[in-house]
């Protein structure tokens, strides 16, 4: 999936331990979404790698967002839904890599962005 909009926020980074003790730092951004009733929309990288790629994002660049959504379900049999960034781009052709998505993608010759079928999404 793809989305464009404006950075409205960089979120704090913060270290999250999972079921098995294992540790790793977690961050994101938040991007005002583009259109007629702009939304902000919060998207999730894990690992300091793919966090020190944020360190060259501004506030208020535009950008354009491949991502893909994660579900879970928590403790109290809720679904939590969260947006994992693949790809990020500004509006002027520069590529920010971040974080791997679970397949490797094909990338469309006009702006290099990855090409995302239907086929693709995982089914929830």
């Amino acid at each position: 999936m793809e989305i464009t909009g404006t950075i409205f926020k960089v979120l704090p980074q913060k270290e999250v331990t999972f079921s098995d003790g294992s540790k790793m730092m977690k961050g994101g951004f938040v991007i005002m979404r583009e259109g007629q009733y702009p939304k902000p929309v919060a998207f999730e990288l894990f690992g300091e790698e793919r966090l020190a790629l944020l360190n060259g994002v501004t506030i208020g660049i535009p950008v354009h967002v491949s991502f893909y959504a994660d579900s879970r379900e928590g403790k109290d049999g809720r679904f939590y839904t969260t947006l994992k960034c693949t790809h990020l781009m500004t509006h002027g052709g520069n590529t920010i890599p971040t974080a791997a998505s679970p397949t490797p993608l094909p990338t469309s010759p006009v702006g290099q962005m990855p090409v995302i079928n239907d086929d693709d999404e995982v089914p929830f």
